[in-house]
């Protein structure tokens, strides 16, 4: 019982290690490309949470307070990227779409940005939530 113990508890500290990304985060800022130029947005006039586990992620949005959209599906890490396709959620644009964010993290700061055709599409400020 022992040694099974100790081995699901390594197995499972490699996974976290392997996986930085795992558990919950909320929102701190963003900045998104439009055809106009760049908008950006910040808490806490938009608030989202984020929870990664080791095969899915999901996400739920709020602007001022009232529902703004809510999403998620698959990821995998490869290569210093979050590399998501959405299998469900009330974008409808997103579903069935995979993205390839880099990402770096600054203690508890999870920082991403997306690049289309050499054009920064989205970056984002994400905070582990203790």
């Amino acid at each position: 019982m022992k040694n099974t113990l100790l081995i699901s508890s390594l197995f499972i500290s490699s996974m976290v290690s392997a996986n930085p990304l795992l558990g919950s985060w909320q929102f701190v800022e963003g900045k998104y490309a439009t055809n106009d130029g760049y908008v950006t947005a910040k808490a806490p006039e938009i608030t989202s949470v984020k929870l990664i586990t080791p095969s899915h992620f999901s996400y739920i949005t709020q602007k001022q307070g009232n529902f703004h959209y809510a999403g998620g599906g698959k990821y995998v890490l490869q290569d210093q990227q979050f590399i998501e396709t959405f299998s469900y959620g009330n974008v409808p644009s997103l579903l069935g779409k995979t993205m390839a964010f880099d990402y770096k993290l600054e203690g508890d700061l999870w920082h991403h940005t997306l690049y289309e055709n050499g054009k920064l599409v989205e970056a984002e400020i994400w905070q582990r939530i203790k």
